[in-house]
């Protein structure tokens, strides 16, 4: 709807522009295709949903508000613990949704993580409430001959060598999408060799960013490729983890 008002005003000025001087369209154009633009760059950062991937920095330090959010969420939870890795994105409703990357374990002696994408809703008194889980379980792991585990050391792929010299030449040559290592979600050992990456995903170089679960393989002759490319949406609709409890 906002589209078509908008190019029906775009036109109407076109059309009085045609009844005065060359300046006077010149000018209406150019304001006509500067609006245009400026639509358009608001609108491509938005996902399904209605969600706003971040185009900023990801860092929990540097996304106060979304964390302000998300610390009232998990007050008094227990039995479950959460790691915030990223700040994903978020949606507007009568106040706002926030979507963030998270390990989440367990609080029990030896328990592995797992990675999530959690989303968390703060109203606009500032109350917050955890909304859902929703386990980052790519479908390449599927495809696994051996078994796919989450990471359960640092998730910065640059700790992780192996990881990154595989997912460099798996990309190597490779044209289109401009991919960007996030976290290292986790693999499957021999005779698989792979590895599952959360991506901020461009489709040229300085496009907006969205995100994907990267898999690459090292394949027998050394070589590496894309195993699977799988879009994330930043919404979940699950029911938080049962091993969540409050006080």
């Amino acid at each position: 709807m906002k589209k078509r008002m908008m190019t029906a005003a775009v036109m109407m000025g076109l059309m009085l522009a045609a009844c005065g001087n060359g300046k006077t369209q010149a000018s209406t154009a150019a304001a006509a295709e500067s609006s245009a633009e400026t639509e358009t760059r608001e609108g491509d950062n938005i996902l399904l949903g209605g969600w706003f991937a971040n185009q900023d920095s990801l860092l929990p330090a540097d996304n106060a508000e979304a964390m302000k959010a998300f610390d009232a969420a998990v007050e008094g939870m227990t039995g479950y613990k959460y790691e915030v890795l990223a700040v994903l994105g978020s949606q507007p409703v009568a106040g706002t949704n926030y979507a963030y990357l998270c390990k989440g374990t367990v609080v029990a002696p030896d328990a592995t993580p797992a990675y999530l994408l959690v989303n968390v809703y703060a109203d606009l008194d500032g109350k917050a409430e955890l909304l859902g889980t929703k386990e980052l379980l790519p479908v390449a792991a599927a495809k696994m001959t051996a078994e796919w585990k989450y990471n359960s050391g640092d998730s910065d792929p640059q700790a992780n060598p192996a990881v990154t010299e595989v997912f460099e030449a798996a990309l190597t040559g490779k044209v289109g999408s401009v991919y960007e290592p996030l976290a290292y979600i986790g693999g499957a050992g021999e005779p698989d060799e792979c590895y599952t990456l959360l991506c901020g995903n461009r489709a040229v170089p300085n496009a907006d960013r969205s995100f994907c679960l990267l898999t690459v393989q090292k394949k027998a002759d050394g070589s590496a490729e894309v195993l699977d490319t799988e879009t994330l949406a930043l919404g979940t609709e699950l029911p938080s983890a049962p091993t969540e409890q409050k006080n």
